[in-house]
Order: C-alpha cells, then sequence, then structure tokens
C-alpha cells in the first residue's frame, strides 16, 4: 500500500513526464535520449548524459565531477493501418522527460522519470487501446578505480491500459494521454558495468529486471499478464582519435518471459484472452559521433529488432512490429555548461499479415501496416 502511495504520488507529480511510447523494438524506445537514440540507442560504454538512469547507469561513472541537469522533450510519430479498420488516428505522441545527476569523487546519484514504453491506437470505429509504462529512478554509480565502474537503480515503476474492442465488448478508458484507466506500480531495478580495456576502448554491460507488475486494475477491469521484460545489454565504445567516436550495443529483450496472454476481466469474469506469446528479441544498435567543431558534433546510427509477435497472434490494436531504425542527431554546446542534443529516427514499413483464426475475432487475413517518424530533443545544464 505505502509502495502504491509513493507511487501515485510520484506520478502525480510528473504524470506528463512519461507519457505515451509508441511500440519500437517491440515496446521499448530504439533509445533513451537523443545522445544515445542518433547512435541508434547504442549506450553502454559512453557517457550520454542523465539517460544513462534508462540504459545503463554505470556510465553516470564516466562524467566529469559536477551536476547536470537534463530536461527532453520526445515525438513518436506513428502511421499504422489495418484491413477493414483503416488507419489509426492516434498518431503523434509527446513525452517529456527528466533527469538529474551529482557526481562527486568516486560517487554518482540523482533522480530521473522516463517513459519506458507502451502501444497506442485508434480507429474510426471507435476501437483503440494505449497502454504506458513509466519509472521514477533513482541510481547510484561507484567508480572503484580509474577503469572499472559499477552502477544500479531502484526503479518505482507504473503501467496504465486503455482498451476499447468492439467485438469481446471491453470498454475501459480515462480522458489522458499519460495514464490509463486500469494501473498497476512495482519496484524494478538495474546493475551495470564499464570498464575501460585501454585509454580507446572501453565496454559496458546492464542487467535489467522484469518490471515485476502486477495487475493492471480499475474498479470493473483487471488486466492480468503483462508486464516489461527484462532485458541483458552488452556494449562497446571505440574513441578512434579526439573527434571520432564508433560504439556498439547488443541486448536480449526477453519479451518470452513477459508478453504471453493477456486476459481482461470484467467484474471478474474474462471477457477476453488476448494470445500474445511474443519471442525473445535480439536487439542490435550501431552508431557513430564525429565532433566537428568544439560546440558540435554529429551523431548517426542504426538499429535493429526482429519483430517478436508471431504472426498468429499480432493485433491491429498492438501492431509492435516495426524492425528497423535509421538514426542522424547533433549536439551543440553553447558555453561549457549550456547544451542541446538533438535525434531523428525513421523507422521504414512493416507489414505483417496474420495467420490465426478468422476474422472478425482473429486476425487471419487482416494485413497491418506501421511506419514511424520520431525525434527527441534535450537541453542540458550543468554546473
Amino acid at each position: 500500500m505505502q509502495l502504491k502511495k509513493l507511487a501515485a504520488t510520484l506520478a502525480a507529480v510528473g504524470m506528463a513526464v512519461p507519457g505515451l511510447v509508441h511500440a519500437t523494438n517491440g515496446m521499448l524506445m530504439e533509445g533513451y535520449g537523443p545522445i544515445a537514440a542518433a547512435m541508434g540507442g547504442a549506450a553502454m560504454a559512453y557517457d550520454n548524459g542523465t539517460a544513462a538512469m534508462a540504459n545503463n547507469p554505470a556510465t553516470l561513472g564516466l562524467m566529469a565531477d559536477g551536476s547536470r541537469i537534463d530536461l527532453m522533450l520526445g515525438h513518436v510519430g506513428p502511421d499504422v493501418s489495418a484491413t477493414a479498420m483503416g488507419t489509426s488516428r492516434a498518431d503523434a505522441f509527446y513525452m517529456p522527460a527528466f533527469g538529474y545527476v551529482k557526481k562527486q569523487g568516486k560517487l554518482a546519484y540523482g533522480a530521473g522519470i522516463y517513459g519506458q514504453g507502451g502501444m497506442g491506437t485508434e480507429y474510426a470505429n471507435g476501437d483503440m487501446a494505449q497502454v504506458s509504462v513509466g519509472r521514477v529512478i533513482f541510481p547510484l554509480a561507484y567508480s572503484v578505480n580509474e577503469r572499472f565502474s559499477l552502477g544500479g537503480s531502484v526503479d518505482i515503476v507504473w503501467a496504465g491500459m486503455d482498451l476499447v474492442a468492439g467485438m469481446p465488448g471491453i470498454n475501459f478508458k480515462d480522458d489522458s494521454d499519460y495514464s490509463g484507466q486500469a494501473k498497476g506500480y512495482s519496484l524494478a531495478g538495474k546493475l551495470g558495468f564499464t570498464y575501460k580495456l585501454n585509454d580507446a576502448l572501453t565496454v559496458g554491460g546492464v542487467y535489467q529486471t522484469a518490471g515485476n507488475l502486477p495487475d493492471l486494475e480499475d474498479s470493473t477491469y483487471k488486466v492480468e499478464g503483462f508486464d516489461m521484460p527484462p532485458i541483458v545489454g552488452l556494449g562497446l565504445a571505440w574513441q578512434a582519435n579526439d573527434r571520432l567516436m564508433i560504439a556498439a550495443d547488443v541486448k536480449d529483450v526477453m519479451w518470452g518471459s513477459s508478453m504471453n496472454t493477456v486476459t481482461i476481466y470484467n467484474n471478474g469474469v474474462v471477457a477476453a484472452p488476448f494470445r500474445q506469446d511474443w519471442d525473445d528479441q535480439i536487439v542490435v544498435s550501431v552508431g557513430a559521433s564525429y565532433r566537428f567543431t568544439d560546440a558540435f558534433t554529429g551523431r548517426i546510427g542504426y538499429n535493429h529488432g526482429k519483430n517478436p509477435i508471431p504472426d498468429e497472434n499480432v493485433s491491429y490494436l498492438w501492431p509492435a512490429i516495426v524492425e528497423d531504425h535509421y538514426t542522424v542527431g547533433f549536439g551543440y554546446a553553447f558555453s561549457k555548461q549550456s547544451q542541446i542534443n538533438f535525434a531523428f529516427s525513421y523507422v521504414p514499413e512493416v507489414s505483417v499479415t496474420g495467420t490465426g483464426a478468422a476474422m472478425p475475432m482473429g486476425n487471419g487475413g487482416m494485413t497491418i501496416e506501421h511506419s514511424q517518424t520520431n525525434w527527441q530533443l534535450m537541453y542540458s545544464y550543468t554546473f
């Protein structure tokens, strides 16, 4: 009960912060923070600001001494259509985020609020789905020596869901773009490291626990079986010279342990079991940054994660099927204390035709198409 009260209080303070994040790598973003996002999401082994708390908190040990505040706004622009349903009207989602970290000697610590993931669609006949997952994150990093850093975080996780599906007769939603009618709260965490193999090459890795989400509930409906997956990530960053850095990550996103059958109950009676049976997803991220001047840095990257949803289970409500992300961005320093970073992602269209039971109850013969254009903008101040 105390956990629910604490999470609800923090969510109310920053309820517009996590927002709704549309599916990219499954239900996860291709990158957290525009520095990492512009490099295809690679973030395990170099300093990428306070977004480290959503990526690998050990990289906070790579920061210079002092304090840093990051204020971010992200935009996800999905273009989704489905046979017999038309084009989804849910085509623009905004997600503010915030991070603060203080680095002093061997220790770095702070707090932040980030959207972790989700999905969203809305069709002309009224059918819609909105799933949002956010985290209040408290990171701590410790530099064991000049080469080796450890980091971890305690995350307060909350999730919300709205769902309207005429055929099974499901209808629960609130009036907010940043929450859901059915809600749940939990605790999760991360543990990561970075190690400098030499002056140019750094390796880093992280383990993130499952979301540990309980049933999502409102006064009438209950959602059972929805959770966010555990993740294992490993990456390298190579500082080729004083201007060029190349980074690459690989992550195992273990959807198979978290997205199986999502069951909707109405007053204790099963309204619909949505079979998912997602596959685990290997996500590969590669990117490069080049410092053209002391003030301007350019970035480019690529991210790939195979669609984790079997064709027989793919849903027009939750079309988390995109695979490739081509990214570009930049950073510009106004001064030693003040800078902006921007990232843009182009996600080409993916098309999947359902092979499950016949429509209208199943997805058999339904073709779903999904593409995206996304961006993130962040202002940073160090002191």
